[in-house]
């Protein structure tokens, strides 16, 4: 290798001018605020997804116990009055047929740092009955539902929608929060219908 090959090396060899720096810093920023929202809404998504999942056991779980003890269940992780019908029975007084546990652990909300209460219980006070199919006509008179602490509207509505398809429905007696196995009971609580009593 000559010196003048040498020579056209060395000064062919130049770095990024501060503006090329700055263009190439503008672009990184750009796409990462066009992908940290899809990330965040993908995280979201796939909480909603495993919740949806839980649920879907608890029905099959609320099921077995009472084929098991002819009552539905009540499960409830309040420092109260805890109530594990799903997880434990009492045993000072066994619960007759209990064949379990119907869960593998205890339950926690995803969706409430502040609540991790998720119960499975009966009730019969009109703001627990559910219209299933959404025609304006009450079809429960006792349920068994999942009742939970949640405040973010977005995701109790994708979670309406995973459950029922109706996270569209914004208005009447089909709305989201009314209608289907989903209900809102004010702006922090939402039930999910287990089954009919």
């Amino acid at each position: 290798m000559n010196s003048e090959t040498v020579h056209m090396m060395v000064t062919d060899q130049r770095g990024f001018t501060l503006m090329e720096m700055i263009g190439v810093v503008a672009v990184i920023a750009i796409l990462a605020s066009m992908a940290v929202p899809m990330i965040f809404d993908g995280i979201r998504a796939s909480r909603v997804s495993a919740f949806v999942a839980d649920v879907n056991t608890l029905r099959a779980a609320t099921a077995r116990f009472y084929v098991d003890t002819g009552q539905w269940a009540h499960h409830e992780m309040r420092d109260t009055n805890p109530n594990n019908d799903l997880f434990t029975t009492n045993s000072t007084t066994p619960l007759s047929g209990w064949n379990g546990p119907y869960i593998e652990g205890q339950l926690t909300n995803p969706f409430d740092g502040n609540s991790n209460d998720i119960s499975v219980r009966t009730l019969t006070s009109s703001g627990h009955q559910f219209d299933l199919d959404a025609d304006g006509i009450v079809d429960t008179t006792q349920a068994t539902m999942v009742d939970f602490r949640i405040t973010d509207d977005e995701v109790a509505r994708l979670i309406s929608d995973a459950i029922d398809g109706d996270g569209d429905q914004t208005t009447g007696d089909t709305a989201w929060w009314v209608a289907g196995k989903v209900k809102r009971i004010n702006s922090s609580y939402l039930l999910i219908h287990l089954a009919n009593n």
